[in-house]
Order: C-alpha cells, then sequence, then structure tokens
C-alpha cells in the first residue's frame, strides 16, 4: 500500500523546469487584499506543512535557490511532528549541503518507512550518489526495497556489500523486490563470489506469472540494472526480455539497457532488432538508444544501419556517426536541432548543456539567431529561449545582454530571458536584470527582483513589494518559482528567523558542520 508520503515528488531539473515554467498560465489580475508583509512566511509555512501534498516539490524548489541559510529549517523539519515533513527535512538538509543524507538524521525517523522513503527520493533524485550507502546501512533498519536500493548503489560504486543482507529478499514476497535481489547476488559483490541459484528460480517464479505481471516485473529488473551498473544482468535479461516473442514493452528497455552497461553485447541484440524492424517508429527509437549509448564506445558506422531515405532518421545518423567518430560535435549538434524533430533536438540540447561552456556556446548562439526568422514556426519556442539564455549568460552575458532588446514588447519571450537569467546563477545575471527593470511583464519583473534578491542587491521598496506580491500569488509564477520568491522576500525583510520558527526548527540552532 502507497502511504502518503509516497504521494510526494520532487520536481524535474533544468530544460523540463524551464519548460513548466514558461507554460505556466498567467495568474488572475485580480487578487484579494492580504498582508504583504506577511505573505512570504505564511506561504513559506503552508508549503512547508505536512498539510501540503506536494512539500516535496516545495523543498526541492527552496534548496534550487541555493541559499546555505536554508539549512536551519530543514534540520528543524527532520525533527519535525508528521512524518512527511521529516522525511523532506532529511532531503532538503542533502540537498542544501550537498554531502548526502546525513546518518544520524536519517537513524533518527521514527519508522522504517520513512528512513525507505528518504532513500527512494534520493534513488530517483541522485541524492543518493553524494551519500555513504554504507553509512546507511549501518545506522539503523529500514525497508526490503530501501537495503536493496542501498546495495545497489555500493554495488555501482564496485565497494564491497554482505549477500545475507540481501538473500532473504530474494525469496520474499514482493516479486520486485526478489528480480533485484537476485541479481545483485548473480553479479556478487566486489571480489566476492557469484551466486546464479537465485537467479534461476526468479525465472521459474516469473514463469507462471500473468503476461501482465511478468512485463511489470522484468521492466523493473531492467531499469534496475541499468540504474545500479549490474553488468552481469545484462546476458540474461537479454535472453528473458529480448528475444522476437517478447513485447516490445520488454525488448526495447532491455536493448537500450545492455547498450549502457554491457556495450558490446548489446549492440549485438541492437543490430539484430534493427535488422528486423524497419519501421519510421522502430529505426528513429534505435537511433536515439544508439545516442543515448554514444559515450559506451559505440561505432560510428552503426549509425548508417538505420538509414532510410528519411530527412529526421538521416539526421540522427549523420550526428550519431560525427559524434562517435571524433569530428565536429558543435556541427552535428546543431544540425540535429534544425531537424524539426523533438526527441533529437531535446537529446541535443541535454549534450550541449553537458559540454564546457566554451565549447557549448556556438549552439546557444545558432538557436538564438533564429530568433527573427521570417517564418514563426522557425523561431524557438520560450522554453527553448530560457535554456540557450541559461547556458548563453555563463559564458556570453553580451549576447544575453543584446537579446532583451531584440525581444523587447514579446512578454512571453522577455519572461523567458529573465527565466533563463534566474536559472544561470552567472555573475552578469543581477546587471542585465537591472537594466530590464520597470519594462517588463509581470512575470518578468517578478524574476528580475529574485534575481537581485539572491545576490544580495539592495531592492527598492517597489521591488520588495513586487516580491512579496509573487510570494502571495501575484507575480505571474509557477509554484516553483513562487515559493523560492517567498524565500527570497522573506530574506530581504529580515524574517528568516521567523520562518525557520514558523516551520519548526529553532532560530538559534547551528549549522552542522
Amino acid at each position: 500500500m502507497r502511504s502518503r508520503l509516497d504521494r510526494a515528488s520532487t520536481p524535474a531539473l533544468g530544460w523540463i523546469l524551464a519548460m513548466a515554467a514558461c507554460c505556466a498560465p498567467a495568474a488572475a489580475q485580480f487578487y484579494e487584499k492580504v498582508d504583504l508583509r506577511r505573505a512570504p512566511v505564511e506561504r513559506l509555512r503552508a508549503a512547508l506543512s505536512a498539510d501540503n501534498p506536494a512539500i516535496g516539490a516545495s523543498v526541492a524548489a527552496l534548496a534550487g535557490t541555493g541559499d546555505v541559510r536554508l539549512e536551519p529549517v530543514f534540520r528543524g523539519m527532520a525533527r519535525g511532528d508528521a512524518p512527511p515533513v521529516r522525511v523532506f527535512g532529511v532531503l532538503g538538509t542533502a540537498l542544501v549541503t550537498k554531502k548526502g543524507i546525513e546518518p544520524a538524521l536519517w537513524s533518527a525517523l521514527r519508522s522504517d518507512d520513512e528512513r525507505a522513503t528518504v532513500v527512494r527520493d534520493a534513488n530517483i533524485t541522485g541524492i543518493l550518489r553524494a551519500s555513504d550507502p554504507a553509512a546507511l546501512l549501518a545506522a539503523a533498519p529500514t525497508t526490503p526495497a530501501a537495503t536493496l536500493a542501498l546495495v545497489g548503489e555500493l554495488h555501482r560504486r564496485g565497494a564491497a556489500w554482505d549477500p545475507a543482507r540481501i538473500a532473504p529478499i530474494a525469496t520474499g514476497e514482493d516479486p520486485v523486490a526478489a528480480g533485484v535481489a537476485a541479481l545483485l547476488l548473480l553479479a556478487g559483490p566486489a571480489g566476492g563470489a557469484a551466486d546464479p541459484a537465485p537467479w534461476q528460480r526468479f525465472l521459474e517464479r516469473t514463469a507462471a506469472m500473468p503476461a501482465e505481471q511478468r512485463t511489470g516485473v522484468m521492466r523493473a529488473a531492467i531499469e534496475a540494472s541499468l540504474l545500479f551498473e549490474i553488468k552481469p544482468a545484462a546476458a540474461e535479461l537479454l535472453a528473458a526480455c529480448g528475444g522476437a516473442d517478447s513485447p516490445d514493452a520488454l525488448r526495447v528497455p532491455a536493448v537500450g539497457m545492455a547498450l549502457r552497461i554491457d556495450t558490446p553485447r548489446g549492440l549485438d541484440a541492437w543490430r539484430a532488432r534493427v535488422r528486423e524492424e524497419r519501421s519510421q517508429v522502430a529505426l528513429v527509437r534505435a537511433g536515439m538508444q544508439l545516442l543515448s549509448a554514444i559515450d559506451r564506445g559505440v561505432p560510428a558506422e552503426d549509425f548508417d544501419a538505420i538509414r532510410n531515405g528519411s530527412t529526421v532518421i538521416d539526421a540522427i545518423a549523420d550526428a550519431g556517426k560525427a559524434i562517435a567518430s571524433g569530428q565536429d560535435e558543435v556541427t552535428a549538434l546543431v544540425a540535429l536541432l534544425d531537424a524539426g524533430h523533438s526527441a533529437s533536438a531535446e537529446w541535443a540540447l541535454v549534450r550541449a548543456a553537458e559540454m564546457p561552456p566554451e565549447r557549448s556556446a556556438p549552439v546557444w548562439r545558432h538557436l538564438l539567431g533564429k530568433i527573427d526568422a521570417g517564418n514563426p514556426d522557425e523561431r524557438p519556442a520560450a522554453t527553448i529561449v530560457s535554456g540557450v539564455v541559461r547556458e548563453l549568460a555563463k559564458t556570453d552575458p553580451k549576447s544575453v545582454e543584446a537579446l532583451g532588446a531584440r525581444v523587447d514588447g514579446d512578454d512571453l519571450l522577455e519572461a523567458a530571458l529573465m527565466l533563463g537569467l534566474w536559472e544561470s546563477n552567472a555573475a552578469a545575471a543581477p546587471a542585465i536584470a537591472r537594466g530590464r527593470r520597470g519594462s517588463l511583464p509581470r512575470m518578468g519583473e517578478s524574476l528580475a527582483c529574485m534575481i537581485l534578491a539572491r545576490a544580495a542587491e539592495p531592492l527598492s521598496p517597489e521591488e520588495q513589494s513586487i516580491l512579496a506580491r509573487a510570494a502571495a500569488g501575484g507575480g505571474d509564477l509557477d509554484p516553483t518559482r513562487a515559493i523560492q520568491a517567498a524565500w527570497l522576500s522573506a530574506a530581504a525583510a529580515g524574517d528568516l528567523d521567523e520562518v525557520t520558527r514558523a516551520t519548526g526548527g529553532s532560530a538559534a540552532q547551528e549549522s552542522q558542520p
């Protein structure tokens, strides 16, 4: 049964956050009369209470400001009266300190379920990779699923773990947990012996399952193998799920998983599928799978296998072949962005964002150059503009500043410009925001004041009012930005001690080293 804790979620980051913000509907034009002085504190108190089903999203949003003054707030929550508050207090502390889950805070939680929820969310968000799984396993008991996640992270790192800790899980009632445990035992700990017997028993168990249940259980095993990089699992899962008689719901992810953790074996399975499946959808999917594994030593010539004369597929093949063979990656990414295929364009954007800023700058400038395109269909969407600004502000702030004049009067793009600056946290962001203040749409003005407040710039009474109104819901901001505005407004007003007390912490509490 899913607990209340399971219903709280953490928001996605990067391009997805930009998309959510740019596409958020404008707030109502008329508001109830509110006390702007009290609004930020009340907003934060409500957002970080057990009554808020989106408490996890609020915590992640606040941590996204990068403000270390949040630490006492989150530590206070970790000692709170309600399970969701305690859970997300521990996670918030991990986010803001960037040190992972603290074993002392985790062990002080009041139930196995609470500790398991922390591990689950940490696994999803990447916090677990900054944590010490061995210390957590030694600190307190937890559920089988959380134990597997901690052992799985140890396995991914090539660290030692005790097979006896998970052997009972391989024969337990939960088939998903049993499958993951069996695969970990199949691989064995670093320097230890492998045990294939639990996996064979698991295969016998799944053979007796209804097809739909088996698909779900095996899909979870594939995902865990990829997440924890259980290399010996690739051969077993391809044998069980990668054949022509397996449904696409299993075969496709099994091939993708194998490409990432056992590339030679995955390539054999990928090539076989490409020979058999030549539909447009199948070839696009195959091309995207190969792009996703391009840093694992994929041969450049394999991209030729997907060609069918389609413009989109040829663009994927051209880009993949150029990158895999060490040719000009920037040119390849630009060509992929211009192909007009959303999934491959998203991959190109993420790839460019992972490059050193000085290398990726030509990609961002190319996209900004399209803002003035005569054909509206060729102009980048506001979501793309905000993401480009976020990246380019770090290396070419003059281009970002010049963009302000080009989008002047376009409310959506002006807001996207400010959103990108906010996300960049670049040194030049406050000066650009200050230069645009007073001429922006409501969302843009709210974001500009947030940029100034985060940089500890002196705020005029009008700017403090804009921040407070945004915190109260009058800034046309999406929920993530509104809660961030509330924190910055409270900070600018000198009310952080009150926020800490209102959310369960002690204003006098010292941060941990």
